[in-house]
């Protein structure tokens, strides 16, 4: 029904626009004081607080769809309207479907905004921050956490922490490859790039040679390697920030350096199931409000309230399939999915219980 679909689509923007606002203003007070220590111009920390917009916008999506559809829905059970229609014969697919549809549409563009848009912007403005605003030289403000390279000539190195000020990474690999197939690997505590010579200290030096392994530690060593540290820094973001191809492509570098990468893998499906949180909340709405339309005068309160709180529940059962997944209690697929099917199936057996009437 276009006037149903109408009233959602105007309440739910007007949500995501006030939750945006309060959130930024939000981060405004948070930060304000820190930004401006170093008298910074004033277009930079306008510049940064404008490119937080489109991170922001993201995560207020899912709530601002919950929002709408509770105050298309209350309204409506307020003037008697939803029992009008169904005492009318509309159908009860005919109410869901113009906001259902909506919420799928908003979910499916967040994938597509969330690899795209926001990175860019995340990136942007974190380079404003540490350039313009904290005042940092360029040759020192990259840091890089578990970072991982390919070298031309085909070995993969990975870094722990690789610290441009200090021209030094640490918890350092090298791993010798022909193909997929491993011939050595090199640890060491720290290498300094060096105009296509590292030096390395207390490495652990391993060859493989048909079925035997030569092994010996070294103090100091230097090992022929072109990469500068250049290729290894990158503007530091936390996981939550990154896309799901920067996700991929450190989950893959990891993986062949033989090191742990669970939490980029719960991060990476938590990429793909919180989109789908906007669609499941508005399902979940719809579920509560019809199941209060017979009692209009006490259903606009009942409705807010359970929506509300099971609202909170969500995330923290996101939260917690968080911990379980970076634990490995659980498999990160099913830890990250773990909330948005108990919403699923919460809200289907309520909207099935609410049109038996």
């Amino acid at each position: 029904m276009r006037y149903l679909h109408t009233s959602f689509v105007r309440n739910f923007l007007l949500a995501l626009a006030g939750l945006t606002i309060l959130i930024l203003i939000g981060n405004l007070f948070d930060e304000l004081a820190r930004l401006t220590r170093q008298n910074p111009p004033a277009w930079a920390v306008a510049s940064y607080f404008v490119l937080r917009v489109p991170y922001l916008l993201a995560q207020a999506m899912p709530l601002a769809v919950l929002i709408g559809t509770l105050f298309t829905l209350t309204a409506m059970l307020r003037s008697h309207e939803l029992i009008a229609m169904r005492a009318g014969g509309v159908d009860q697919w005919a109410l869901a479907l113009p906001i259902l549809v909506p919420a799928l549409v908003v979910s499916l563009g967040m994938i597509v905004f969330d690899e795209t848009v926001v990175p860019w912007a995340n990136s942007r403005s974190s380079m404003i921050k540490r350039v313009y605003i904290r005042k940092q030289p360029r040759a020192e403000f990259f840091i890089a956490k578990r970072a991982a390279v390919w070298t031309a000539d085909g070995k993969l190195v990975y870094a722990l922490w690789a610290n441009g000020e200090e021209g030094l990474m640490h918890r350092v690999t090298i791993a010798e490859l022909y193909g997929r197939k491993l011939l050595g690997r090199v640890d060491a505590e720290t290498a300094r790039p060096d105009r296509g010579a590292w030096t390395l200290t207390n490495a652990l030096v391993c060859r493989w040679r048909k079925d035997d392994m030569d092994a010996r530690f070294v103090r100091h060593a230097v090992y022929p390697l072109r990469e500068t540290m250049g290729s290894f820094l990158q503007t530091e973001r936390e996981l939550k920030e990154q896309s799901m191809a920067e996700l991929r492509e450190t989950m893959r570098k990891l993986r062949q350096a033989g090191r742990d990468y669970s939490s980029e893998r719960v991060f990476y499906h938590l990429k793909w199931a919180f989109p789908f949180a906007s669609v499941i909340v508005a399902l979940l709405a719809l579920g509560i409000s019809f199941t209060f339309q017979t009692n209009p005068r006490e259903g606009v309160a009942a409705s807010v309230t359970v929506a509300v709180g099971a609202a909170l529940l969500y995330i923290v059962l996101v939260q917690f399939g968080q911990v379980l997944g970076i634990g490995g209690v659980l498999p990160p697929v099913i830890s990250m999915w773990m909330a948005n099917v108990v919403f699923l199936v919460a809200g289907v057996v309520l909207l099935w219980r609410a049109w038996r009437w």
